[in-house]
């Protein structure tokens, strides 16, 4: 019985880990995405957010965890910029961009 309860614990674990994972990809994503649009380097970008280019880097590739004021702060940047996201419940996500950025 202690074993199915391990088991049941690993799982957990493993859906855990597999939707940090993608939160991680989503959000690098969307950096990416944003930098595109705005026609900014990663080290460009790292000097509007306060961040190192590296930093950056690692964000985009899914492989940091950024803290809540580092999302904060890209998140109220994008929305300065006339960037936004819709999060779709597979964990994608839709890139919202206003007309007068389009237009830069």
């Amino acid at each position: 019985m202690p074993q199915m309860a391990i088991a049941g614990v690993a799982s957990l674990s493993e859906q855990m880990d597999s939707t940090l994972r993608l939160e991680y990809a989503a959000f690098g994503a969307k950096v990416r995405a944003a930098r595109a649009v705005l026609e900014l380097s990663q080290d460009e970008f790292a000097h509007h957010v306060g961040l190192t280019q590296k930093s950056v880097h690692r964000i985009e590739q899914g492989t940091f965890a950024a803290r809540r004021r580092t999302i904060w702060i890209i998140e109220q940047f994008w929305r300065d910029n006339g960037i936004g996201f819709e999060d779709l419940r597979d964990g994608g996500f839709r890139l919202v961009v206003s007309g007068p950025v389009l237009l830069r």
